[in-house]
């Protein structure tokens, strides 16, 4: 009965060493990033921005931790010493659920802390843009219009400045089609000349609203020659939307002396009139 008892007593304690040492010890212990109430700035004034980031790539002491949808409640493994956290924000590129990308134009946020266990870390998300990429069109429709070249000059629809609504401020531009089927082609008055480009990425991004489709193209002039290209159509919404544009493979090439961006509009439906609200459009490169 002796030899039983020392046996039992010594697979008990096989066992207790096994639970204490193994599961309680080696068990990661996390502490959290809270991330959610995402702001932007416009480069110039520094004022409230409009956005659609729409994911969060976090990254601890270089390496990457995961992507996550916003808002998100981040746990991070907890180790006892400074930690360099990094956050950069990703969008859809073109639109497109199924294309989560980084935006190349806005600063990572970056902090350092010495984490404690299960803390929550609520951190402040608000980005700019970086410091040397160029806005070759900045157009909030406030005090100008440059979308007033128009390639079919004998149009009836006009996009003009409007105080209807606006995505932000008191103004944006709007385009009314009457006609079903009319493709109406405007393009920006200014013209980005080869060399201003540096052929790195290069995006447009611009609100949106209304009835209509939404075209996105290029018009690239080379010597007498103007070669017109339309590569993303958008079916407008009810509600504000903003939509990040990736022209990077348009613009990086050769094959042009200068380019302007363009925006063809589309009556859809029955109704008598479709109205299409434009607002806040920039175009931006290196």
């Amino acid at each position: 009965m002796r030899y039983i008892l020392i046996v039992v007593s010594s697979i008990m304690l096989i066992f207790s060493l096994e639970s204490c040492g193994i599961t309680d010890n080696d068990q990661p212990i996390p502490y959290y990033l809270d991330l959610k109430n995402v702001q932007t700035t416009e480069p110039l004034t520094g004022a409230p921005g409009t956005h659609k980031i729409t994911d969060i790539w976090v990254f601890a002491d270089g390496q990457i931790q995961g992507v996550y949808p916003l808002p998100a409640k981040v746990p991070l493994i907890w180790e006892d010493r400074q930690t360099t956290i990094r956050i950069l924000p990703g969008i859809r590129n073109n639109g497109m659920n199924d294309t989560p990308v980084l935006y190349p134009f806005f600063k990572e946020i970056e902090l350092t802390i010495t984490p404690e266990q299960l803390k929550v870390y609520t951190v402040p998300l608000v980005f700019r843009y970086i410091d040397n990429c160029k806005f070759s069109v900045n157009e909030n429709f406030e005090n100008s219009n440059i979308f007033n070249f128009y390639l079919d000059p004998n149009s009836e629809s006009r996009l003009e400045q409007t105080t209807d609504m606006a995505s932000t401020g008191q103004k944006s531009a709007a385009i009314t089609l009457t006609k079903a089927g009319v493709f109406t082609e405007i393009g920006s008055a200014i013209e980005v000349v080869k060399g201003q480009n540096l052929r790195g990425k290069s995006y447009v991004e611009f609100d949106y609203k209304g009835e209509g489709e939404i075209a996105v193209g290029i018009a690239k002039t080379l010597g007498t020659i103007t070669t017109i290209e339309y590569f993303l159509f958008v079916p407008a919404k009810p509600d504000w939307n903003r939509i990040y544009v990736d022209v990077t493979d348009k613009t990086s090439s050769n094959n042009y002396d200068t380019y302007r961006l363009l925006l063809g509009f589309t009556k859809t439906g029955n109704s008598a009139e479709t109205k299409i609200y434009i607002d806040n459009y920039k175009h931006i490169h290196f």
